[in-house]
């Protein structure tokens, strides 16, 4: 009996040991997430890494991350940001802002495209452009996803 209760024991502590690896090697991952958990919950996200994709937009003192692409209103074809908006702190790399859609109906040259985002989540604050917005991404990996307009 005694042998029973000894390797019953010792298999609990191995499967809670298994559990909490599990779970520090979870935290450090990126969390893939869309804007609709972003937005129910961004303390939650707060200083973490994550994955979400949306739409890249950067123009006249903007350059955000958004849920979508919406028509102006101003001149036919013109898209700007809509939903909600992440700033992207420092834009992405040269080759992806390279490859995206351009349009200058509006005035300055604005480009856009939907991607796929890895970076630090960080809310609470003011940031981008005159502290504008609520929330920024750090981007550490951006790849361009096939779309179009």
């Amino acid at each position: 009996m005694d042998r029973k209760i000894l390797f019953s024991g010792i298999l609990l502590v191995a499967i809670a040991g298994l559990a909490l690896g599990y779970l520090a090697l979870q935290k450090g991952r990126p969390r893939e997430i869309t804007f609709e958990q972003l937005s129910a919950s961004p303390a939650l996200y707060r200083g973490r890494s994550i994955v979400i994709e949306g739409f890249y937009f950067q123009g006249w003192e903007v350059i955000v991350l958004c849920e979508r692409l919406e028509p102006s209103g101003y001149a036919e074809g013109h898209l700007t940001p809509g939903g909600m908006m992440i700033w992207v702190e420092g834009g992405v790399p040269r080759d992806v802002y390279e490859a995206l859609h351009t349009q200058e109906m509006m005035g300055p040259e604005e480009r856009f495209g939907k991607v796929r985002v890895r970076g630090r989540y960080e809310q609470g604050g003011e940031y981008g452009h005159l502290g504008g917005f609520s929330s920024q991404i750090v981007p550490s990996e951006v790849e361009l996803l096939q779309w179009s307009p």
